[in-house]
């Protein structure tokens, strides 16, 4: 895929996650850019953004629009490689690691998608410690994950690997320990769900003030 950019004409290639999911599973490529989309419709523009579990950095391009920086960390190593080769601009960073528990600076913000549903529920504390961890004293956290009212309809695939599904509540409540301030959103494919929680199949939570 060739495209035209600001930076010049540029091809993107995709990576064996979605290059699977494009020719499998195509509308989920609008569902996931939508959420990037509403995250980066969050964050105030000339901040540092960090994201933790960004795979092949599809969703760098949008949250680094108007950020100052982009740091991107996955511990899938081909990923990391494909978001590399794509993304080359020096406002770019990507980092093969496995996040948890370690420090990569302070940022303005930290996003993290679709990605705590695969962390089991003994290590979701230290999870959420390393979003903190990676904020400074006035950044903001978005966190997204599949709710677990959609779980029912999810592919075979999904469920096994979603190990720690959330709803609503309970993805509040475990931001509120961490945070003073915790905002719940929805998503429904591309749209924006401001309704009863258990109704979207997407949940957003925006959070600041680090305790």
């Amino acid at each position: 895929m060739t495209t035209e950019s600001k930076e010049g004409t540029q091809s993107w290639q995709l990576g064996r996650h979605w290059h699977f999911n494009l020719f499998n599973d195509p509308k989920r490529l609008g569902f996931v850019l939508a959420r990037y989309k509403l995250a980066a419709s969050l964050i105030p523009s000339k901040k540092s953004v960090l994201e933790l579990g960004c795979s092949e950095g599809l969703g760098a391009p949008i949250l680094a629009k108007n950020a100052l920086s982009y740091k991107g960390i996955d511990l899938d190593v081909d990923a990391i490689e494909t978001a590399k080769l794509n993304l080359k601009q020096p406002h770019y960073l990507f980092e093969e690691s496995d996040f948890m528990g370690k420090s990569y600076g302070e940022f303005d913000a930290v996003v993290s998608l679709d990605v705590i549903e695969h962390i089991y529920p003994e290590f979701e504390a230290k999870y959420f410690e390393t979003i903190v961890a990676n904020l400074c004293e006035q950044g903001i956290a978005i966190v997204g994950t599949p709710n677990i009212t959609s779980a029912p309809y999810a592919s075979e695939a999904s469920q096994i690997g979603h190990v720690n599904l959330y709803d609503g509540l309970k993805l509040q409540d475990a931001m509120k320990k961490y945070f003073k301030s915790v905002f719940l959103f929805g998503i429904n494919d591309e749209v924006m769900h401001l309704g009863y929680h258990p109704m979207a199949h997407y949940l957003f939570v925006l959070a600041c003030g680090r305790k």
